[in-house]
């Protein structure tokens, strides 16, 4: 069961603390809000965007946005992490001071960093602080979680200047087995199209159970659920930039039914296909509007 410490939202940032002491393996998922995990104690596994890392008491892990990504247990269950989620474009003033986009900042530091253990008391106090403002809300928290994000970020740098950030982890089938860019690539080229694993296995000249356990040890992923992300975001981007009907976009991102394609899309995103075009339309025309003022 997960334990929340604490919880609290302002505008344009949600952070929480929880322990797990449990076996929970967390769907694959994206958004596009800028991600920070941080862990006071215990053990858990990543893989983001393909590449698996594995943080431990004093990792500090960084997500870019739109990044797929999820966590999920190892040999040890137990882990005390903080969270914070970030909308980039809801912090100018520190993108200003940074004198970088919080986006392309996330772009150039996005991984994981291991904080030596001398300062890890200091990164969990800074983590602290910003969580008090956000939930006690006192006069000019804004301001002061701004600062600290500042804080936060220039930490970040130093990080890197001193060659703390730890590349991801790497086995021999994944480093020598170029096979598995060139599946990826092919059925990424192909999403429209209902590609079985007997077919991708033919078409590689690679036995069918072999193909899908290289494919899950180097990529995280199920060949299924590595083609139906790409159709979801696929199917995202027409929901947001054309008109075409839903049946439609079932079609062209390899669905084929529209039931099939709901369910999908709804793991995925955890709403429909059409409440999530209604939203992406209706923020478009306040931004309109805002812009009109």
């Amino acid at each position: 069961m997960k334990k929340i410490i604490y919880r609290g939202m302002m505008d344009g940032l949600a952070t929480d603390r929880a322990v797990r002491a449990h076996k929970y393996d967390m769907i694959h998922h994206w958004h596009p809000e800028c991600e920070i995990q941080y862990y006071i104690e215990g053990h858990r596994s990543f893989f983001i965007d393909e590449e698996e890392y594995h943080a431990q008491a004093g990792s500090l892990v960084l997500i870019k946005p739109q990044s797929i990504h999820h966590t999920y247990s190892h040999k040890h269950l137990y882990h005390d992490r903080i969270l914070l989620l970030l909308e980039a474009d809801k912090f100018k003033a520190v993108s200003n001071y940074l004198g970088n986009d919080l986006v392309a900042f996330f772009e150039d530091y996005h991984g994981l960093i291991q904080i030596p253990f001398d300062q890890q008391e200091t990164m969990h106090q800074l983590f602290k602080n910003i969580a008090e403002e956000v939930i006690e809300k006192k006069q000019g928290y804004q301001q002061f979680v701004g600062v600290k994000l500042i804080e936060l970020c220039l930490m970040i740098q130093r990080m890197q200047e001193r060659k703390l950030v730890v590349g991801p982890l790497k086995t021999a089938g994944q480093v020598s087995d170029i096979r598995i860019d060139q599946i990826k690539q092919y059925i990424r080229g192909h999403l429209a199209t209902r590609l079985s694993v007997q077919q991708i296995a033919e078409d590689f000249h690679i036995d069918q159970s072999h193909l899908c356990r290289l494919f899950k040890n180097a990529t995280g992923y199920t060949i299924t659920e590595y083609a139906n992300i790409y159709r979801v975001k696929e199917a995202q981007r027409l929901l947001e930039d054309t008109d075409i009907s839903l049946t439609n976009i079932a079609i062209l991102t390899g669905f084929h039914h529209i039931t099939y394609f709901n369910r999908v899309f709804n793991k995925y995103t955890e709403t429909s296909p059409l409440q999530y075009r209604k939203k992406k339309s209706n923020y478009k025309k306040s931004l309109r509007e805002k812009n009109n003022l």
